[in-house]
This record gives C-alpha cells, sequence and structure tokens, in this order.
C-alpha cells in the first residue's frame, strides 16, 4: 500500500506514512497505468467493441476494422494489441526452430497467446482498454 500524499510505501499496520506524517485511513494502491478505457468516448466503445473483440481472432478484422472504422480510438487500441499479439505468436513459431530450449519457449509462448488472446477479447466486449501482461506496452498503430 502507498501513501496518498506523497506515494511511499506503507507497512501493512502503520496508520501514518514514514516519509511525509500523513494520516492513512483508508490505504490506496497504485493506479493501474495499464488501463486506458478514461481516454475513449462511451459511444465508441459501445458502437465499436464487438468489432474491437474479432480483431483478437483473424487479422481479416483488423482489416475490416480499418476500413469500417478508421476514426476509432478503441478500435484502433485493440487493433494494436491484436497486431502486436499476431508478432508474438509469430516470434513464437520462429524460436521453435531451435532444438529443444526453442521448443519449450515455443511452447510456453504459444499457450501466453492463447491467454493473451482470450485476455484481449473478454476486456474488448467488456468495454476496456487495459494493456496485454508483457507485450501489451508497445504501440504501432497509434490511436490517441
Amino acid at each position: 500500500m502507498f501513501c496518498p500524499k506523497c506515494g511511499t510505501q506503507i507497512p501493512e499496520n502503520d496508520h501514518y506514512c514514514p516519509t511525509c506524517g500523513e494520516p492513512v485511513l483508508g490505504k490506496t494502491n497504485v493506479p493501474d497505468e495499464t488501463d486506458h478505457t478514461a481516454m475513449f468516448e462511451e459511444e465508441d466503445i459501445r458502437r465499436t467493441n464487438i468489432l474491437s473483440a474479432l480483431c483478437y481472432l483473424s487479422f481479416l478484422f483488423v482489416i475490416l476494422g480499418l476500413l469500417i472504422e478508421p476514426n476509432s480510438k478503441f478500435l484502433r487500441y485493440h487493433i494494436n494489441q491484436s497486431i502486436i499479439l499476431y508478432i508474438f505468436g509469430i516470434l513464437c513459431g520462429l524460436v521453435a526452430i531451435i532444438p529443444f530450449l526453442g521448443w519449450i519457449a515455443a511452447v510456453i509462448g504459444s499457450v501466453a497467446c492463447v491467454v493473451f488472446m482470450v485476455m484481449g477479447i473478454v476486456r474488448a466486449f467488456k468495454g476496456q482498454a487495459k494493456d496485454l501482461p508483457i507485450i501489451g506496452k508497445y504501440m504501432i498503430v497509434h490511436y490517441d
């Protein structure tokens, strides 16, 4: 837990910040920097959430999304996430060329790919714009 005033980490049972002395009644967590949902308009999210989710299933939906809704920031966010995921999947396939360790890494990466894809689909359907773990911080398609 962290102090709401100065951001210093507060030990579990303390009621005051050890740095600034601020009383901490309800301890607070650090804000989630991977959640970009507030950047997008509700109407944009409502209009494009299904197409955004479909982008994780096939690259054809990415192209279709760019043709149908080229100005949707929410859709472009999920298009970016899905393209990063496709690149990650390709890299996992390339690593499989390396015997033994490459095979193991490729299997682990492929499982992660499927898990990330499901996460992306669920988040898009829910109208959320949260970065995928590990790979989601990269940007290829600008959405802002």
